[in-house]
């Protein structure tokens, strides 16, 4: 039985080691393309959900002050239903 180089670039010549460490600094290179684009993709959707957080908050303040003055009315109301006058600027 027959030994087969399964090897086909392997020489008896020694290599400097030029292509390794081109292989290295490529990979390298790649890896820090890639942290860099995700780094922008997560930044961009992060700020997205701070622009909603955002929307919301004002919405929030937007209903609170729609229900403090149904609150309001509804108190007024429930004052002249009881019998009570309305006195301006609070509780008798």
């Amino acid at each position: 039985m027959s030994q087969v180089n399964t090897q086909p670039h392997a020489t008896n010549a020694p290599t400097n080691g030029k292509a390794r460490w081109a292989g290295i600094g490529l990979t390298a290179l790649i890896g820090i393309l890639a942290l860099t684009v995700q780094w922008g993709v997560v930044t961009t959707k992060l700020d997205q959900v701070g622009r909603q957080l955002d929307d919301l908050t004002v919405e929030i303040r937007s209903l609170r002050s729609d229900i403090y003055s149904i609150e309001r009315r509804v108190s007024y109301l429930e004052g002249r239903f009881n019998g009570r006058p309305h006195v301006a600027g609070g509780e008798p």
